[in-house]
């Protein structure tokens, strides 16, 4: 393919015009092709995908052949046009060589490296993990082959972004065929650990974004869906600092700078489990609300927001504490995309207690062991594009009624509606009408009825 040919002999005509010469099975050269035509010598390119056969020379004045041997490898269309990793794809076609040698095969940018059979006119291999979708093609000593298209749908990895990160952060992930939503897939991280539902950010077809979840190290992740898992990428978990309790301070982007993680404060206390604690703490303009509250790695309650300082407390139920250290985190959802420094969020004097701080707010849906309160807590992630996690409170056991309703003021969904025992619930809504389709992008509320109660939560669903 591509060698220059000279054809010699009479009655081509002064110039091309109309005339033409065709390889054997048809195959035609472009215009460009065509280095010189005259009335008794044709110089004329190989064109890719010709074949060993007659070449004829066409012309008003009538046509004739003569034979050309092509030593170049080509590939028949005789191939699946779609599969997955790991099946065996037979490749038919001819001039391959009789045994590989320096040959190769190529599927994109990915090399195939392992063969089960390599003959002339066959060759056999399986398709590697992480391969992409792309133009297959055959590359021996004579040249390269024509290209066919091979459609993979196995799912491919080809970055993470960041590559060190801690527990709670933001993880990117881009490749392919994810799939356009969550679906049945998932992200697996070392020692086959899962994200939760809520820990999901975003999912497209080519983009993940999820928090690194709880006991998470550093090792492998990869990303498994109905069409089979992708190849894998390192991610280095780094450990975070635990600073011990009573601790008086300032945290937060204002000075002093503080080495901690950017994305949330951990604090530890040794306390046994034999009575109830309160969390004491200040707090300053919080991002939309966004601050989840975690004790000992799991998620405990969202923080509301708070324009200027505001004391809080949180109450610390004996069931939840461990003996041992316990560890509280408060996590600033808005600051989870960031690497380095905080931003828009300060925090300062957190302590326990065993007393209840005197003049502070207690925290909507915390376990309180005096004044408790119904309400709803900030839904989470915000914006969520797959998955929404509605946190409420119940003072006391009632009748709950939770419903999502659309800016028109229509009911979208009833997510809840019965008894509910007094205590911390959430529900999870996955952006689907009461008919099982998915709802638009846009903004609903989420209204809580609880006795004569009722609250409501903004959601914003992004496709």
């Amino acid at each position: 393919y591509g060698q220059t040919i000279t054809i010699r002999g009479t009655a081509f005509g002064a110039n091309r015009g109309t005339s033409r010469v065709i390889f054997h099975g048809g195959k035609q050269p472009n215009a460009s092709h065509y280095v010189l035509w005259s009335d008794t010598q044709i110089r004329v390119r190989v064109p890719t995908e010709a074949r060993t056969g007659n070449v004829q020379v066409v012309t008003t004045r009538g046509s004739d052949t003569a034979r050309l041997t092509v030593t170049s490898p080509w590939v028949s269309g005789d191939i699946p046009q779609t599969t997955r990793t790991n099946n065996v794809v037979t490749v038919i076609g001819e001039n391959f060589g009789s045994s590989r040698g320096s040959s190769l095969v190529r599927i994109g940018s990915t090399t195939i490296t392992s063969f089960t059979s390599w003959t002339s006119s066959l060759i056999e291999f399986r398709i590697p993990r992480n391969t992409p979708p792309g133009n297959l093609i055959v590359r021996t000593s004579e040249g390269t082959s024509n290209s066919i298209r091979l459609e993979i749908t196995s799912p491919y990895l080809t970055s993470i972004s960041p590559t060190q990160a801690k527990v709670g952060d933001r993880l990117t992930l881009r490749g392919g065929n994810f799939g356009s939503s969550r679906g049945t897939g998932y992200v697996l991280f070392a020692s086959n650990i899962r994200p939760s539902a809520g820990d999901y950010v975003g999912w497209s077809d080519r983009r993940i974004v999820v928090e690194v979840p709880d006991g998470v190290q550093s090792g492998d992740v990869w990303v498994v869906n109905s069409n089979g898992s992708s190849g894998r990428k390192r991610l280095t978990v780094e450990s975070e600092q635990v600073e011990p309790l009573p601790s008086r301070g300032l945290f937060g982007y204002s000075p002093p700078t503080v080495s901690k993680n950017p994305k949330s404060a951990k604090f530890g206390f040794d306390e046994g489990t034999s009575r109830e604690l309160y969390c004491y703490f200040s707090v300053k303009e919080i991002s939309a609300g966004e601050m989840d509250i975690f004790l000992n790695e799991q998620r405990y309650t969202t923080l509301p927001a708070s324009e200027d300082w505001t004391d809080w407390y949180l109450a610390l139920a004996r069931t939840d504490l461990r003996s041992g250290t316990n560890i509280i985190e408060f996590r600033n959802i808005s600051n989870q995309n960031r690497t380095s420094g905080f931003d828009l969020w300060q925090l300062k004097d957190v302590s326990v207690t065993s007393l209840r701080p005197a003049n502070a707010k207690p925290v909507v849906g915390a376990q309180l062991s005096e004044e408790p309160v119904s309400g709803l807590g900030d839904p989470f992630p915000a914006p969520f594009n797959a998955e929404v996690t509605i946190p409420f409170a119940i003072a006391a056991a009632s009748p709950v009624r939770l419903t999502i309703y659309n800016l028109m003021g229509q009911p979208v969904r009833v997510l809840a509606d019965g008894w509910a025992e007094a205590g911390l619930h959430q529900v999870r809504w996955d952006g689907r009408t009461a008919a099982g389709t998915e709802a638009a992008s846009g903004v609903y509320w989420a209204v809580l009825q609880a006795g004569e109660a009722v609250q409501t939560a903004k959601l914003a669903l992004i496709r």
